[in-house]
């Protein structure tokens, strides 16, 4: 049922995007939106910024150069990647165009808000017990989903917050994005030790199960 639910929430995002894409203001990949990802439902769920130009390419999220950093963080928390539902906060590429390249930007607030009733569903469809967010964009996407005021991965990283949402009591995790120590060498002490905390926050609630489940997206 969550699968079949979840797959018809993307196809109407895809109609969402379509006319977007005619305007192109903002700039973005529109017309190839990358979706979620994983097992369904999952006790653990990583929402991230949004797909990058290999993840677009490859219609997956983290996948490419953003996999090799993921699978960087779960290998420190001994947790597999098929136990776990991976999405974005927005689900294509925002991009800036110029007569050479095209690279990443950052989502606006408005994209941000534009993309948060199908977050909150595929929260409330894979029913994770801890949400995991990869960075400030989707921390801020979930504590608005949680009616909670903003706060920055700096302030809240690395530890465990009970909040309730699409309905249910869940855990926050937030972490930085597994990118960040390429740009910052001085966070990869503390990323490392927040994800080692997340390995083992799971470990003692008993909230991840290291096998394949059964349905998968």
């Amino acid at each position: 049922m969550e699968r079949s639910e979840l797959l018809r929430r993307y196809a109407c995002e895809r109609e969402r995007l379509r006319p977007l894409a005619e305007k192109d203001s903002p700039a973005g990949e529109y017309l190839h939106p990358v979706f979620g990802a994983g097992a369904l439902p999952s006790p653990v769920m990583l929402v991230g910024e949004a797909p990058g130009a290999e993840e677009t390419r490859l219609s997956r999220p983290f996948s490419g150069r953003a996999g090799k950093h993921l699978d960087g963080l779960l290998a420190a928390t001994r947790i597999p990647r098929e136990a776990l539902y991976i999405t974005n906060v927005v689900k294509y590429r925002p991009v800036v165009r110029t007569e050479r390249s095209t690279r990443n930007r950052t989502p606006t607030r408005e994209e941000i808000a534009a993309s948060l009733p199908l977050l909150l569903e595929e929260i409330r469809l894979v029913r994770p017990k801890v949400v995991v967010t990869l960075g400030n964009t989707p921390l801020w996407a979930v504590l608005a989903l949680a009616a909670l005021p903003p706060a920055t991965v700096g302030r809240l990283h690395g530890r465990p917050a009970p909040l309730r949402l699409a309905g249910a009591e869940r855990e926050l995790f937030p972490l930085y994005h597994p990118a960040s120590g390429i740009y910052n060498r001085s966070l990869l002490p503390i990323m490392e030790r927040d994800t080692a905390a997340l390995g083992e926050h799971l470990v003692k609630a008993a909230e991840i199960v290291l096998s394949a489940p059964s349905d998968m997206l």
